[in-house]
């Protein structure tokens, strides 16, 4: 019998490229290629294997191409489980393994195939069918694959000139912490918002040298754009094509100026993980995780799939996006802070971005783990879906943690730190419960842009060098001033609505950071 395309591996590369689109935003395309080979070499295994035995090529890749379509039923009835039933949304999807299991077996039994009259029309149907599918799916990506052939030359990017003729003066080399708390809100926040005296946190970083804003406001109100930002102690760059947009924030992040600076004068640089793509720098020297070797888009293709509900149930601890791994990011992260100061040499600058104070609410105050009803989701603002005392409630709950877990962290670094360390901690942006992603009419701007801001420099901690307005972008401008012999200028502190959903969008707001339009809360 003539042999057939097998339109399985159409499939499986179309399914693969459908969650690159999806993700392409948050991570890096070129992390699907590791299980795009996997899973075709799997399939391609499988279809010379089953050809063996059942000598038909069109009954072969009729009984593989029902293992992925059999996968894509159970990922959408578990997504349904998981809305409509949370309590018991692992049960339940463990019982569809055997029930869908049962039903492939008929499906795909030699009593069943002779049924089918002219296999080759079964063939011909899904060779087309799959093969506009997968055109269709190389055409949405193609944004993505000009940026990956092109990244290395692009030189278009949020900040103007990732170099510059700085050198720092290697004197004093104190080792530097850099601890992002996403979402941490300002004292005054917390109090009117939130219902929560945060003085007791703020009395314990002070009783440690730190200075802590007391007007200060973030210079954006998302992460990509504070990051890039922070590391380039620059404003960002209006964004001019689509097509360059990856490599417009996570270059900046990745190759950023501070660490390139510290690495001249002998500085390891050392970074987690993290969450998305845009809180990583994985060119640092020492680059930490708890998930390896997994990468992200390998992770969430386990999301909805039976490896879940299996892991979930038995506590496999498989690196699968959902509550318990999202604690267990955190917890690790906060563990391993504790270690750094003696088992990493100095000088070394350390960065953490910890999603400890951000939806979803998975802890409480004690540190165990909460179940949201909801399935797991890391939305904000007016995409949360929870509604607002349980935002409310749940970020009150996890702030407390925090501060229990921080200044326990912050005592072991300075008491295993044999030269006094610089430590920068502050919230990227505000939380959001009132915040609206539609620029229009954006809420509650007050809570968005009021971040915690701590930071502690030995020996300086009263000379006048901060000041209580101080914004992220000043950061590092005043470090290198203060420890490294640099004469930096410091930027005015503005403000800015950015959002990777719409790019195209800057909008100045530091005149209404302190207005309270659009919040409504017991307390204003």
């Amino acid at each position: 019998m003539k042999r057939v395309v097998p339109y399985p591996l159409l499939l499986i590369i179309a399914i693969v490229l459908d969650r690159v689109a999806i993700s392409s935003t948050q991570i890096n395309a070129a992390q699907n290629l590791r299980p795009l080979i996997i899973l075709l070499l799997l399939a391609s295994t499988a279809i010379v294997v089953i050809q063996q035995i059942v000598k038909d090529w069109h009954y072969t890749n009729f009984i593989v191409l029902m293992v992925p379509v059999g996968l894509l039923v159970y990922r959408s009835l578990y997504g349904l489980i998981k809305i409509n039933f949370p309590q018991q949304a692992d049960y339940l999807a463990l019982a569809l393994i055997p029930l869908l299991g049962t039903i492939y077996t008929i499906v795909v039994s030699r009593r069943a195939w002779r049924l089918v009259r002219n296999p080759s029309q079964i063939t011909n149907y899904f060779n087309l069918v799959f093969a506009v599918l997968l055109a269709f799916q190389v055409m949405r990506l193609g944004k993505d694959v000009y940026y990956l052939l092109n990244s290395a030359q692009s030189q278009v990017t949020a900040i103007s000139t990732l170099t510059d003729d700085i050198h720092l003066q290697p004197e004093t080399r104190p080792d530097i912490y850099v601890i992002i708390l996403d979402g941490y809100g300002r004292q005054d926040v917390l109090q009117h918002i939130y219902a929560y005296d945060n003085s007791e946190f703020i009395g314990q970083l002070e009783e440690r040298g730190f200075y802590v804003g007391k007007d200060n406001h973030s210079n954006y109100v998302q992460t990509p754009y504070a990051m890039a930002s922070l590391w380039n102690y620059d404003y960002l760059q209006p964004w001019v094509s689509s097509y360059d947009y990856p490599q417009y924030l996570l270059q900046p992040i990745q190759n950023n100026r501070v660490f390139h600076l510290l690495n001249e004068i002998g500085y390891t640089t050392v970074s987690f993980e993290g969450d998305l793509i845009f809180t990583q720098i994985k060119d640092s020297d020492v680059y930490l995780s708890n998930f390896l070797p997994l990468n992200k888009f390998e992770s969430l293709l386990l999301v909805d799939s039976p490896f879940e509900a299996i892991s979930n149930i038995f506590d496999l601890g498989l690196p699968i996006p959902n509550y318990k791994t999202h604690r267990s990011r955190i917890r690790y992260e906060l563990d391993t802070l504790h270690e750094i100061p003696a088992s990493i040499p100095s000088p070394k600058i350390v960065y953490t971005h910890i999603l400890a104070t951000h939806p979803p609410f998975v802890l409480d105050q004690d540190g165990s783990l909460l179940q949201s009803h909801q399935p797991y989701s890391l939305s904000d603002g007016n995409e949360f879906k929870e509604g607002q005392d349980v935002y409310w409630n749940g970020y009150r709950e996890q702030v407390i943690f925090t501060n229990t877990e921080i200044i326990e962290v912050i005592d072991t670094i300075l008491a295993n730190s044999k030269t006094p360390p610089i430590i920068l901690l502050m919230g990227d942006h505000g939380p959001a419960s009132m915040f609206n992603w539609n620029f229009n009419d954006p809420g509650c701007l007050w809570e968005r842009t009021s971040n915690l801001y701590a930071l502690l420099l030995p020996g300086h901690q009263n000379d006048g060098t901060l000041y209580s307005s101080i914004s992220p972008v000043n950061s590092f401008p005043l470090i290198f001033n203060t420890y490294f012999g640099t004469d930096l200028p410091l930027l005015e502190d503005k403000t800015y609505l950015t959002s990777w959903q719409e790019p195209t969008l800057m909008i100045d707001v530091t005149s209404k950071t302190d207005s309270t339009e659009g919040c409504t809360m017991p307390d204003l």
